[in-house]
């Protein structure tokens, strides 16, 4: 992707996605991603790109470290211009 992510959106895509469920929209939780989206841009200005970078930070706050289904970060790559 050529087009540097901030934090911002990506916290952003993931609230208006909430692929984890955490009913952050319907409570109104703007904040709730905002930890995952610093280590997302974190992770992309290492070189990983937003998949990789997307799901294994995901994967370490919400799993563990565990492998999950990474169908539910569907509408989150969608939002932020990736299938």
């Amino acid at each position: 992707m050529s087009v540097r992510l901030t934090a911002q959106q990506v916290s952003k895509a993931l609230f208006d996605a909430d692929p984890m469920n955490t009913c952050c929209r319907e409570n109104d939780c703007f904040d709730e991603y905002d930890y995952v989206a610093e280590a997302v841009t974190e992770r992309l200005a290492e070189g990983l790109s937003l998949d990789q970078a997307l799901v294994e930070e995901v994967s370490k706050c919400f799993f563990d470290g565990a492998h999950f289904d990474v169908s539910r970060l569907t509408l989150a790559f969608k939002l932020l211009g990736e299938e």
